[in-house]
């Protein structure tokens, strides 16, 4: 483990350590392929992840510490090749119990990041469906993260989230596949990522990050190019890291 990692380790108990690992074994098929290094770093970003965020819910709906655990992790999963290990303009997560909605929008939505509050609202059935089937590209929460990336990185005058010359060619790469999306001319990415380069960007990493050998093969410029991007190889599962 490198230095960075082991003094910021110390700042967490051996407990709290325990109970990330103890769960994410039970929950991520991601965390469970780590090495035993890599996943004490993936246990102590997510518990900064944790430290640094707000979790709220409805009154009576109890979210435990195994839920902000849960969720955290797939922030952590995301962003392991990356130096961020918190979100800074959305650090406010609300959970709710069911699908909800907003008034004078007839649409019942599972997730969604409001720029207007900067919170991420999740609905918890739909967080487990996508941890319970770690192989259908459909995760709620790596798909919300998606949009934060992108939103925050934006937002940035230095120091950037994503490394510039990764980010750019990611975006040409992008504006190509995007428009086979929409013309429907494969049918191995979600036609929900033709909506925008956001959504593009948000479905693409749950197929990187839950059908990576699929994706590579069938998409392999575009599978690439989001690997130099996060800076991860999912299909290198002990050490996804590139460097």
């Amino acid at each position: 483990m490198s230095f960075k990692y082991k003094i910021l380790g110390y700042f967490f108990k051996e407990k709290s350590k325990t109970e990330v690992h103890l769960v994410l074994l039970k929950w991520s098929a991601y965390y469970k392929d780590l090495s035993t290094i890599n996943q004490e770093i993936f246990q102590i970003r997510t518990l900064i992840f944790i430290k640094t965020t707000r979790f709220l819910s409805d009154p009576n709906f109890y979210v435990s510490p195994e839920m902000k655990i849960v969720i955290s992790s797939a922030f952590t999963q995301v962003t392991f090749g990356l130096k961020i290990v918190t979100l800074s303009k959305f650090n406010t997560i609300f959970i709710a119990p069911s699908a909800y909605t907003y008034q004078k929008i007839n649409q019942l939505f599972d997730g969604d990041v409001n720029i207007k509050t900067s919170r991420v609202n999740l609905s918890w059935p739909a967080v487990e469906r996508g941890f319970k089937i770690s192989d259908d590209a459909l995760n709620l929460c790596i798909h919300e993260f998606g949009h934060c990336l992108i939103i925050e990185n934006s937002k940035r005058n230095y120091m950037g989230i994503f490394n510039e010359n990764n980010l750019e060619s990611y975006k040409n790469t992008a504006i190509y596949f995007i428009n086979e999306v929409r013309a429907d001319e494969h049918s191995f990415l979600r036609n929900y990522g033709g909506e925008n380069l956001m959504e593009f960007f948000s479905v693409s990493l749950e197929s990187f990050f839950e059908k990576p050998n699929e994706f590579s093969q069938k998409l392999p410029k575009l599978y690439n190019s989001l690997a130099q991007l996060l800076n991860q190889d999912p299909r290198k599962k002990e050490h996804p890291k590139l460097n």
